[in-house]
């Protein structure tokens, strides 16, 4: 199992009202029934564990990418698990990362980050970077269709 990230799509008038308890939002399975059916209302996003790399390769040089805004966060640990961590996105915000995300490029980032040569280099290369790419792919998608239909969003790392 682990820690895994998730997003869904947010009405821009409920931006506000969601910051006040995302998870009230999150759990809320009635609002978004409500809330038509695809296509009408976009697909969540997935990002599996990738988010934890997307972090590592959004968050650098500082200040961070304007993307690195959909997967900033990171669980708070107890000593009976983890408490979810859970933020909203405007519409406007949306708009900025979906911009951002046309412009990364996974093989500049791995290679700012990776020592080229590290004996692993080539290796994490291969396996994470095929990884991580589908998943960018998905977050590319999903973030410029919110752009396009002017919605924020909401997601949680838990």
């Amino acid at each position: 199992m682990g820690i895994r990230y998730f997003a869904l799509p947010m009405p821009a008038p409920m931006v506000n009202i969601a910051r006040i308890n995302p998870r009230a939002f999150l759990s809320d399975h009635h609002f978004w029934a409500s809330w038509s059916d695809p296509p009408d209302r976009p697909e969540g996003l997935y990002l599996d564990k990738a988010w934890r790399d997307l972090q590592w390769l959004l968050g650098e040089p500082e200040p961070p990418r304007a993307s690195y805004e959909l997967v900033s966060g990171d669980v708070e640990m107890t000593s009976c698990g983890w408490i979810p961590f859970d933020r909203v996105l405007s519409a406007e915000q949306v708009r900025s990362v979906a911009t951002d995300l046309t412009l990364v490029d996974l093989r500049e980032l791995y290679q700012r980050r990776l020592p080229q040569e590290s004996p692993d280099w080539a290796a994490i290369m291969d396996y994470r970077r095929d990884y991580v790419e589908s998943y960018l792919e998905a977050a590319r998608k999903f973030t410029a269709q919110l752009a396009s239909l002017g919605l924020g969003l909401i997601y949680s790392i838990g």
